[in-house]
């Protein structure tokens, strides 16, 4: 009988292929959220990506993915085993840039994330602008109200307004953004202008969520001392332009960013009231997920930005 040589290490190299097809299989559903999205990305479809990871989570000897509901839930080893994952993939995403010479000049896809309004009003003039330098980079801009998860929504720079969680992100402070009080020139002859803390409660108000309706006002009085004030009536408008053209419109008193503020404070058209009083300022932050080798586009972007932000009218830097 006429034997059969197996070639073990063709043999290797194909179970190891079939491997990593595991591994990107999870991947990619815990980044995009369900089995069918990450289908769609690889270019399969959703029961081969279901078969993966069910080989992958025999592998392990543990459930990676709880798929009993509509939705696609990581299991507490799953999420340990993604971001595990997700650091590996980043050091040889990082190690491609360096020996392709991508960690010298910006090349590749930039992901940033910001909040609406700050976005619409800087980051998108900012973002055209670092590209007429680097035509090598093309960017995805996600205009977001809310915090998203950099690593499952595969960001790479966030700009974010306000206290930070703990978290493993890499954080470089841009800037501290001051609060004022402020109200049409119209509004405040017309009602007349407060003289302390105890008039806001006579006043309308246009607030950033109808929760602040019910939610005393913190100052720092002109003495120092911290104090709270009630506010009055009003309406509710969750976009920074909007409640700028409403306040504009004689719609009332707002506290909120002097950058948003300052141009028509400027003319006169606003006025900032209670001047010796001061609202509680928020920094700025720049933020980037921990990677070995820091891409260029990343590294060029931060200090562009950085640039950017120290010229903005109404931010402290």
């Amino acid at each position: 009988m006429r034997s059969v040589r197996i070639d073990n290490s063709l043999w290797t190299d194909q179970q190891h292929i079939m491997q990593r097809a595991e591994e990107m299989a999870f991947l990619k559903t815990v980044q995009l959220g369900s089995i069918r999205a990450a289908a769609r990305d690889l270019g399969l479809d959703a029961s081969g990506v279901s078969r993966r990871i069910t080989a992958l989570e025999h592998r392990l000897g543990t459930r990676l993915v709880d798929r009993s509901g509509k939705k696609t839930r990581v299991t507490e080893q799953g999420r340990h085993f993604f971001e595990r994952l997700r650091e590996i993939i980043d050091q040889l995403e990082a190690l491609e840039a360096e020996i392709g010479g991508e960690s010298l000049h910006p090349t590749g896809l930039l992901r940033v994330t910001s909040a609406i309004d700050f976005g619409q009003r800087f980051l998108t003039g900012w973002l055209l602008e670092f590209r007429a330098l680097h035509p090598s980079v093309e960017f995805d801009l996600i205009l977001s109200s809310s915090f998203l998860d950099m690593s499952q929504s595969r960001i790479d720079v966030a700009l974010r307004t306000g206290a930070l969680p703990d978290s493993s992100l890499i954080a470089r402070k841009l800037a501290n953004v001051p609060r004022v009080l402020v109200a049409a020139k119209a509004y405040l002859d017309c009602k007349g202008r407060p003289k302390t803390h105890e008039d806001l409660g006579d006043h309308d108000f246009v607030f950033f969520s109808p929760d602040h309706r019910n939610q005393p006002l913190a100052l720092i009085d002109p003495n120092g001392e911290h104090v709270q004030a009630s506010r009055g009536q009003g309406v509710a408008i969750n976009a920074v332009s909007a409640i700028v053209e409403a306040v504009s419109a004689g719609a009332g008193i707002h506290n909120g960013p002097l950058w948003a503020f300052a141009d028509r404070i400027a003319t006169g058209e606003v006025e900032v009231i209670l001047p010796g009083y001061r609202l509680p300022t928020l920094p700025l932050h720049i933020l980037r997920l921990p990677s070995t080798v820091t891409p260029a586009r990343v590294t060029a972007f931060s200090d562009f930005i950085a640039a950017k932000v120290s010229d903005v009218n109404g931010l402290d830097t």
